[in-house]
This record gives C-alpha cells, structure tokens and sequence, in this order.
C-alpha cells in the first residue's frame, strides 16, 4: 500500500551513466518502518548497494530526501537530509541542512531522489511537478554555490525554484566537502559533497505546486499552538536562538570550557582568556546584523544576514556564523578577529566545506608547523602560527580550491596527518576521520559516548546523555523515555540505555525533519503526536523508540558490511583528556570513553570486540530478512 498520508508517496531514481530516471513507490510499510529521511534512505542503499564500494565510484549511491513533517505544516521542520557511503570515513555517511529547500522537493513530487552512475559530463538535475530533466551543466562547473543558484534559477526562468549544489570543494572531490542549499545553508558532514562531485552532479533544483496529504490537518494546527506557545514562553535557551542564532552560545560555552581552544590543547585560562571571549561571540557580531531570517515553517529565526562594509575582509549579504564555525576558526585556531571570521566562513559557504572538519584541518596545519612538522616552504610561504588571521584566511582559500597546501588539507585533518607522517597523527582531532565538534567532550562525557559510538561518527547533533549530565536535560523528555532526569558526569554506569534511547528518539526527529533546535530547546512532547496526525499512524512512545533503533541498527550494520570494527572509532587522546590539563575547570581529568561506548553497545546488543549484532536483536526489530 502507498504511503498515503505526509509523504509523496514516490521515490525518484536517477541514473547518470544513462541519462535516464524512474520512479517507484513508497510503501507504508517502508515508511513506517524506517520514518524518512536517512532512515528510508539506508534501507534502500543498504539493498542496492555492494559491499566494498569506492565511496567516490560511480556504485556509491547518494540521496537527498524529506520526512514526513516536511510540508506537512509542524512548527520548524523544514530540514532535508543527504546519505550515501562517506568518502570522508569510508562508512556510513549523512547529513542535513535546514532552509527551504526540503518543501521544495516535496512540491515538485518526490520524498526522496537517489543518484547514481556518473554522468560524462557536468550536469545538473530540474525537477518540477514530476517533471524530471537532466540537464548540461558544463558553464555551472567552477563556479561557487550562489552563482550556481542564481545561474540556474536564471536559466530555468522561476525566482521560486530552490537548488541544492557543490561549489569548488565539491568538484574537487575534497572529502569535507559539503552539499549547498540557499546561498549559505550546508548539509555539511561526512563529505557528501565530494559524492556529487564525483558524479559530474553539479545540483539539484526543484519546485512546483504538489502538496502532500495530512491525516488530520486540524489537529497538526492544535498541536502547532503548543508548540507556539510554548516558544513565545520558553526559557533563555530558546530566546538566545531568537535573539542571537547559536552565536550567542560561544561565550557561555567558553565560560564552561566547552568550546575546544588550540587544537583541543589549550585552555580557558591561559590560551583563550576571559578578556577574549566576546570577540568572537555574538556581541562582536550584532554590528554587522543586516537582517534576520527564519528556514520555512520555523517561527525562531535563528539565521542572519551579514555585511562587513570595509576592510580586507569585507563580505556584504552574507551568512551569519553559526558557533561551530565560530569556535572552528576562531578559539581552536587562537583567533578572535570576528571580521575575518565571517569571511572564512563565507569562503566555506562558497566552496561548500564542511566549517568543523575545515577548522580542525586549519588547527592542525597550525600545530603541526609550529612543531616543525611542515616548513615554510611546504606551506607555500604561509606563517602557519596561531592566532595569525591573514595565514588562516590563506590556508582557506587553497584549500577551496585545492591549491598548493591546500591540497594536503582540503580532505580533512585525519588525511593531511596520515600524508604528513611524523607523529601528526596524535595531532589530528578527528574520530574515524570527521574532525570533533566544537563541544569538548571533557565538558560533558556524553559528547565523546555520541562521538564514537555512532555509525557517523564526531556528530554532536545525534544527541546523547551529555544535556542529563550537564543538569540541562528536559525533565518532560527524560520522563517520556523513562530515563533518569540526571546522570553522573564521568561515569559510564548506568549510561548504555538512556544513551540507547535518547539516539533512537533523535534519529525519529532527524527523520521527520523537525529541526534539533526547536526539539531540545522545548518540551516537544507532541512529537508523537504530530506524527498520528500528519500521518494517521497510532504508535506508542516505546513503538517510536523502536523504531529509532532499528535505523540506529541498520546504519552500524551497513559499517559491519564495509568492514567496520570498533577500534576504528576512538576519541583522540588530547580530547580525552590524556595528558590532563594542569590548569581551568578539566584540570586533572581524563575520561575512559571506550567504557561509555561498551556501556552503548551493550544497550543495543552489538558484541564490544567485533561489533557484530546479536541474532536476538536483529529480529526484535524486524530486521531478520535483511540483516541475513
């Protein structure tokens, strides 16, 4: 039976190589059973897939997809999701970007395109009210991700056409590449943009009039009142995203030492002082705010628009930073010039780069010639020291376009330290290759559990137990999952199953695409709700954490396929804590993060040596017939 309520109902499959495309079904059963987004979107690449692919060969399949929510009318649920085999860690690989995109999508007829094949030359994908065209795009090839917007919708002649492209770092097959979407949104991790590149896929654009069907509109706009209310009356969490975007969390952040300083090697004290903090938080941005703006559906608005009007990095209209990127290149790089800042982070905008893997391949470049592990003239005359600005923004601009030194760092700091030898291994940030988020995980262990546990791993948005030992946690939600509200920070006991059930009910939030930020900042208990009413699916709290882990299951098992084992994900020891730091509030600490991922795997019934799946599991979660 089609999937009838909050989908489209089909799913779009494009072959490259061919030139051509089909469509299929989206079965209720697929749709209930893995929700949307990545979580379809593993089921279908799981089956049509080989083992052992080049994540960057024609084989590897990518797709770009929805959730149910999408269109559907929930409040801020405008986020699309892109999967496929990472070419960055060689495993599974997704990621998701908000904007207005997503509805898009769903307008011009499909939940989810799959690409395959490459084509013979650049192309692009248009895709309005069913109709499917491949079309050439070899006058698109090199140019950034705006101009290839502007350049399209020019072409195709609609202002309402959205598109969802690579830039230069895409073309170029940097493995921190990320795919593009309204001039400054990114769905960024796990190199998906290198994917696109490596297919001669240079966009997809869509639009068009379909709306999907919704169970119970009424009830979607009661539930929606909630949800307002409770955003005009919430807490300083969801007013600092109003007022400020997540740049204003950089200052709180630092005060608790949760913003990583000096490659992860330095400290609040010392290295980034108190007297710094508010050059690289929002206060330093507020002068430059042109105007506020708001992804579709979302009533928050936490993005901006920026201008710079003077100065060597002069930037006009373009994106406010978000903290990871704040906290990137400026903290981790020893840098607290906001101007310059705003401008690598247009540069990342334009290349499309990934700002978290991006600044820790800038931090490493720092550190590994401070220490003598490049010379001058290795980095083509660059003063590779920490805190110089005019270095970083250099770095930056080769690596966008893989010149020179720039072509050593542009696939990210795991493989600029492999080719860099001498020790730089132990100075890359990275877990499985995804440079670590810009949350230390010394702050709250829950951070580190989610960095190496996940089948996509560094992603500090699959959430965990780090807001419950932080005292941070939504009494509600943890009530809901019959969690304890609080938990001990620095201890593994007890943590495998809240962390097991806090992921499963994140993966049904990324898969419906409702946005994180307006899940974990409000009670958002209507979750379940929403989803009976968009869709007219009954299921209980503990059938929807269920489900959650069968995604969870199917993705580690797709990395058990690729030949993934455990120790292949394991937090750096600087990160951990190894040597302490002598001074600031991690002093003395160093945290076992392999017994918080043991504690994980025994929740989920993975084996802590080789990974495997226990049989029972597999087919508690009907995952027998595919898991063979």
């Amino acid at each position: 039976m089609l999937a009838e309520y909050g989908y489209m109902g089909k799913l779009l499959f494009v072959d490259l190589t061919n030139r051509k495309t089909h469509e299929e079904d989206l079965t209720e059963e697929l749709a209930r059973g893995y929700v949307g987004g990545y979580g379809i979107g593993a089921r279908i690449i799981y089956e049509r897939t080989k083992p052992g692919i080049d994540p960057l060969g024609p084989e590897n399949m990518l797709g770009i997809g929805t959730g149910p929510f999408t269109a559907c009318g929930p409040v801020s649920t405008s986020r699309f999701i892109t999967m496929g085999k990472s070419p960055l860690t060689g495993y599974w690989g997704d990621a998701n970007s908000g904007g207005n995109f997503a509805p898009s999508l769903k307008a011009a007829g499909y939940d989810i395109v799959f690409f395959q094949g490459k084509a013979d030359h650049p192309v692009y994908l248009l895709v309005t009210d069913d109709r499917v065209e491949i079309k050439d795009a070899p006058h698109l090839w090199g140019k950034n991700s705006v101009e290839t917007e502007e350049l399209i919708r020019a072409e195709v002649g609609s202002r309402n056409l959205k598109v969802a492209c690579i830039g230069t770092a895409g073309e170029r097959l940097a493995r921190i590449a990320a795919i593009m979407n309204d001039t400054g949104r990114a769905a960024a991790r796990s190199g998906l943009g290198a994917v696109m590149g490596s297919k001669n896929l240079k966009a997809l654009a869509c639009g068009g009039s379909k709306k999907p069907r919704v169970f119970d509109r009424q009830m979607v706009q009661t539930l929606n009142k909630q949800v307002l209310k409770q955003i005009a009356d919430a807490g300083p969490g969801i007013q600092l995203l109003k007022s400020m975007g997540t740049a204003g969390a950089m200052v709180p952040h630092l005060a608790m030492h949760a913003t990583p300083i000096k490659n992860f090697g330095g400290n609040n004290v010392d290295d980034f002082p108190e007297e710094r903090w508010g050059r690289v938080g929002f206060e330093a941005l507020e002068k430059y705010v042109v105007k506020k703006y708001a992804c579709t559906g979302c009533p928050i608005a936490c993005g901006g628009i920026l201008t710079v009007g003077e100065g060597r990095y002069a930037a006009k209209n373009v994106h406010k930073p978000e903290y990871e990127t704040l906290g990137a290149f400026g903290p981790n790089c020893l840098i607290d010039d906001m101007d310059a800042l705003i401008y690598a982070n247009e540069l990342c905008n334009l290349a499309g780069f990934d700002t978290i893997s991006a600044g820790c391949a800038v931090s490493l470049a720092i550190e590994c010639y401070e220490n003598g592990l490049l010379t001058r003239s290795e980095t083509d005359g660059l003063e590779l020291t920490w805190g110089n600005t005019d270095a970083m923004i250099e770095l930056l601009k080769k690596m966008c376009v893989r010149e020179g030194i720039g072509d050593l760092f542009a696939d990210g700091p795991r493989e600029a330290a492999r080719r860099i030898g001498r020790g730089a291994e132990r100075l890359s940030m990275d877990v499985g290759g995804e440079g670590i988020p810009m949350h230390d995980p010394r702050e709250a262990d829950g951070w580190g559990a989610a960095y190496v546990a996940d089948p996509t791993p560094a992603r500090h948005t699959r959430s965990g137990t780090q807001f419950a030992e932080a005292g941070h946690a939504n009494p509600a939600f943890m009530d809901m999952l019959g969690i304890p509200r609080t938990l001990e920070k620095y201890s593994s006991k007890g943590k495998g199953t809240p962390h097991a059930r806090i992921r499963a009910w994140m993966h049904l939030v990324n898969n419906t695409g409702l946005c994180i930020f307006c899940h974990d900042s409000l009670d958002y208990h209507p979750l379940r709700e929403l989803l009976g009413a968009v869709t007219g699916w009954e299921a209980t709290v503990e059938e929807l954490i269920r489900t959650g882990m069968r995604i969870s299951t199917l993705l580690h098992a797709f990395n058990l396929r690729e030949g993934f084992k455990p120790e292949h994900f394991t937090m750096p020891a600087r990160a951990a804590g190894d040597p302490p730091f002598k001074v600031g509030p991690f002093k003395d600490r160093t945290i076992d993060f392999e017994e918080l991922k043991w504690e994980y795997y025994r929740a989920m019934g993975f084996d802590c040596k080789t990974g495997a799946i226990e049989q029972g599991h597999i087919e508690d979660l009907g995952l027998q017939t595919l898991l063979r």
